[in-house]
């Protein structure tokens, strides 16, 4: 399935409403602490896990739908190739996903920080604030 270009939220079960792409996945941003969009490339193996959503040739940026903010939505380019922010965080689908309305990458640590899906304001949706716990894998 292509990558959507657009955004908006859903109730997934154990997170509540999040952001969601124009396929209804949920998409998650990868931080530690204070440190936005660390290093997730293919040549860490990082996106064989966690699939970026690049924007297709000739589509200038993301639209937002219901619950998202198009002032919140963005663009950065990596390697040449521009990808769709959210409040600044770059997006990727988990792998781990398997439909719509699943959230299964949710507080997973791996490649030097942790998963988390965004709400509708831009917010990384924590352990704390989903009532979930943190799990670490090393890929």
């Amino acid at each position: 399935m292509a990558p959507s270009t657009s955004f908006s939220t859903a109730n997934v079960t154990g997170v509540g409403t999040v952001l969601v792409d124009g396929n209804g996945r949920t998409v998650y941003e990868l931080s530690s602490g204070s440190v936005k969009n660390l290093s997730c490339t293919s040549s860490n193996g990082c996106t064989v896990v966690w699939t970026p959503l690049p924007l297709p040739s000739g589509v200038a940026g993301a639209t937002a739908g219901g619950g998202a903010s198009s002032s919140l939505l963005s663009t950065t380019s990596l390697g040449g190739t521009t990808y769709p922010t959210y409040n600044g965080f770059i997006l990727y689908e988990f792998t781990g996903d398997t439909s719509t309305g699943q959230a299964n990458g949710q507080d997973l640590s791996s490649f030097g920080g942790t998963w988390h899906v965004l709400d509708g304001s831009g917010t990384p949706v924590t352990a704390t604030s989903a009532g979930t716990t943190t799990t670490t894998y090393n890929y």
